[in-house]
């Protein structure tokens, strides 16, 4: 049984969200549950990870993030941007994240690239999932979007998680085509207006 649905606000990230940011990156790609306690290992590239998103220029930055926050707690997140600025802020992520943790991501394909503005990465608070703020977060960065005049939205879809698939392609989601990160593979989806 899900709660009430309390009063829930979007809004812009700041350096000081950059610890929750960092846990809905990991989330995201299937490193941890938004909520489970980390592993030793996960915390190290977890703390990396926390500097990252305090960087004005990287793919995870706070300046890439909106907030669901209710009461003061955040209880979900969605970092999205500009497809045109992937390139470069992937170098310096991908570079530092192989300096602190040792992990090499430069073989991942490319994600997203110009003329779109991509989803990267959303994670909802287990409590508060399945009340609509996932679906409050993408609206609020598609309606930016096509305010600033992107005509296509895209994002990645776990081949492995038909569910996901299946809610983006109800919200005007369609295949574009799959694409190998993170060591798996992905459907790769798009909105156009």
């Amino acid at each position: 049984m899900h709660p009430v649905l309390p009063v829930i606000q979007i809004r812009d990230a700041t350096p000081g969200d950059a610890p929750f940011i960092a846990r809905v990156v990991l989330a995201g790609i299937d490193l941890c549950d938004l909520d489970a306690a980390l592993s030793d290992e996960q915390q190290g590239v977890f703390e990396h990870l926390i500097e990252i998103c305090r960087m004005d220029d990287t793919l995870y930055s706070y300046r890439n993030t909106c907030i669901a926050e209710t009461d003061g707690e955040c209880v979900g997140a969605l970092v999205a941007y500009d497809g045109a600025r992937y390139a470069a802020l992937r170098e310096k992520t991908f570079g530092l994240v192989r300096q602190t943790s040792g992990m090499d991501l430069s073989q991942n394909a490319m994600e997203t690239g110009p003329g779109e503005f991509y989803l990267d990465s959303m994670a909802i608070l287990s409590d508060f999932r399945g009340v609509g703020i996932g679906k409050m977060l993408m609206r609020d960065r598609m309606d930016f979007a096509f305010r600033d005049g992107f005509q296509r939205v895209t994002l990645l879809v776990d081949k492995d998680k038909p569910h996901l698939q299946r809610y983006y392609e109800s919200e005007g989601f369609a295949f574009s085509e799959a694409v190998f990160v993170f060591g798996s593979w992905y459907r790769k989806l798009a909105l156009s207006k």
